[in-house]
This record gives C-alpha cells, sequence and structure tokens, in this order.
C-alpha cells in the first residue's frame, strides 16, 4: 500500500506522498466522496446521509453511482483508475496467477470487479503471461482478522 503512485500527491499516514494507500483504500474513497458531496450538494451521497457528510462510507458512494448520480459515478472512476493503477504495477512486476481484492470495499461484489478488471487487463504489460484472475476475497472486511487468529495458534 505504500508503493507511491502519484508523485507529490496526498499526504498518506506513513509519512510519504502519493501512496497507493492514500489514492486506493476504502478511506480514500470515503474522503473523495466527502469532498465531491460537499462540491455538489445536489448529489444523492448528501440525500443518502440527510447531508451528514460523516456518515459517508463507501458504500454511499458505490450506492449513489448505482443509483446513478454522476457526482459519484466520477469519484468511483477515479477510484477505480488510482486501485488499477496500483494493481496493474503489481502484476507487472509479479505476474500472479490470481489477485484478490478485500476489505470491505469488496462487498461491492461486481460493481468494484468489472470496471477494475476492464482496466487492470488495458493496463498489464503483456498477453504473452497468462492473465492475471482478480477475485473478491471470500472473507472481505474479515480476512486480516482470520489471518492474525491463525498466527497465534
Amino acid at each position: 500500500g505504500h508503493m507511491v503512485i502519484e508523485v507529490d500527491g496526498e499526504a498518506c499516514t506513513c509519512g510519504r506522498q502519493g501512496c497507493f494507500e492514500a489514492y486506493a483504500s476504502a478511506t480514500a474513497l470515503i474522503r473523495a466522496g466527502k469532498k465531491a458531496a460537499q462540491l455538489h450538494p445536489e448529489s444523492l451521497m448528501n440525500q443518502l446521509t440527510q447531508d451528514q457528510l460523516d456518515q459517508i462510507e463507501a458504500k454511499t458512494v458505490f450506492a449513489a453511482a448505482q443509483a446513478g448520480d454522476t457526482v459519484a459515478e466520477r469519484v468511483l472512476q477515479k477510484y477505480f483508475k488510482y486501485l488499477a493503477e496500483g494493481l496493474i504495477n503489481l502484476i507487472n512486476i509479479f505476474q500472479p496467477e490470481v489477485m484478490v481484492i478485500g476489505g470491505g470495499v469488496s462487498k461491492a461484489g461486481n460493481s468494484l470487479l468489472q470496471p477494475l478488471a476492464k482496466l487492470v487487463v488495458a493496463g498489464i504489460y503483456s498477453s504473452d503471461i497468462p492473465q492475471t484472475e482478480l477475485r473478491l476475497a471470500e472473507l472481505g472486511n474479515e480476512a486480516g482478522i482470520v489471518g492474525a487468529a491463525f498466527l497465534c495458534r
């Protein structure tokens, strides 16, 4: 999460700027959703949270976009672009067979996976290598907790 994908970009919690985490995490999506809702009071994101910007979550942005809100759609398009860029970098370096997307945002299902897969396929270096399969983590946001529990055994 701390490889730079935007030189001199957003401040990251690690102290650097422009990290993958600062653009492609659920926290980044929430921050972008709040900013867009503040700039566009007509956005459905405001209605879904009764104008309480601190109540905007990643699922709020997805719900508004699925309902046709163009502001939320633009937020998601930019989010997908950054998420895809980081994944493309990892795939081009390591060429894994499978890339698993986890965390709370993975609950968006195909609303996340389909547009992301299109961007990733367009950005990988070569069609000579087997295509990396993108999957959603079966444990979603609980994957880290389950993994930590297994380490303690």
